[in-house]
């Protein structure tokens, strides 16, 4: 199994099939398990993402770009995802404009039009640079020692729950 973290198309993966198989064998029921600890591991690198939000370059200006940073664990808990969806009120996703970088042109050949500075510009269109504020401190703590601590925690949490609950049925069968 593999642990994703993206921002609408961006991927990040980390082998975690050791640990999977190994609870597996303790009798713990996949799904479930796999879903605890993505969302464990998703947490984490989350917050590793908001605590980096300043030191990418990015202003805490509205709040709403930071606010939208989540994490998500799908469905068929595969995956966890960690996504910047700040919406514009035009419904337009900006965290993945600001992550990828983006060309933004004024409608209909006309200008665009913001301060800058206290100076007002205009101009035709606007070049954002790819900021890479979702991507890398996911890639960085998925290479930490702090990952693979969180994850031994995780674990740990997992085969004491298997443990409890094999003394549970073995008291009640008596």
């Amino acid at each position: 199994m593999r642990n994703k973290s993206s921002s609408n198309f961006l991927s990040i993966e980390s082998d975690i099939t050791e640990p999977i198989k190994m609870l597996n064998d303790l009798g713990s029921r996949k799904k479930t398990m796999m879903r605890r600890l993505l969302s464990g591991i998703g947490t984490d690198a989350k917050n590793k993402v908001k605590k980096g939000y300043k030191s990418s370059g990015l202003k805490k200006r509205s709040g709403a770009l930071y606010k939208s940073i989540s994490k998500k664990v799908i469905k068929s808990g595969k995956a966890v995802i960690i996504e910047a969806k700040a919406q514009a009120k035009n419904d337009v996703f900006y965290g993945y404009a600001l992550s990828k970088g983006s060309e933004i042109r004024a409608k209909d050949g006309g200008y665009l039009t913001f301060q800058i500075d206290g100076k007002w510009k205009k101009v035709h269109s606007v070049k954002l640079p790819e900021s890479n504020f979702v991507v890398k401190p996911v890639e960085d703590y998925l290479k930490s020692t702090a990952y693979k601590e969180k994850l031994d925690k995780l674990v740990q949490k997992e085969i004491t729950k298997i443990e409890k609950k094999n003394e549970n049925r073995n008291t009640s069968s008596r």
